[in-house]
């Protein structure tokens, strides 16, 4: 993809909405952002309705979320201060899993953080 002078790439499923058994983005991430290295940004798109979707799609290897619909709810419910609102939810909501994490910042997050197995019960 660099060699064709592609920067950056988004991770998204559109067809998610109009074709059944589509995979979630989120699901397809990791395995993306392994291919394309640190050569490629990912950024991903669907799925992103709270700060903790956004740092589990950071910690599985996007360099920034698309967050469309929830933009256009708190533009519709309250114009600029609405938009304003839902990014302060966003950026509280990230703050609130760091702990949970144990992590102190977004550049500490991890893949192992989000194992993608299931731990096989004893």
């Amino acid at each position: 993809m660099a060699d064709a002078g592609v920067t950056a790439i988004s991770v998204c499923n559109h067809g998610g909405n109009n074709l059944d058994g589509t995979p979630a983005t989120i699901r397809l991430l990791p395995d993306i952002a392994r291919a394309v290295g640190d050569q490629v940004e990912v950024l991903l798109d669907g799925g992103i309705r709270r700060g903790g979707d956004v740092a589990k799609a950071l910690a599985l290897g996007a360099r920034a979320v698309l967050i469309g619909r929830a933009r256009l709810w708190g533009l519709a419910a309250n114009g600029q201060a609405g938009v304003e609102n839902v990014l302060g939810l966003m950026r509280s909501g990230i703050g609130a899993c760091l702990p949970g994490l144990g992590r102190s910042s977004i550049a500490e997050l991890s893949p192992d953080d989000y194992p993608r197995e299931a731990p096989q019960a004893r």
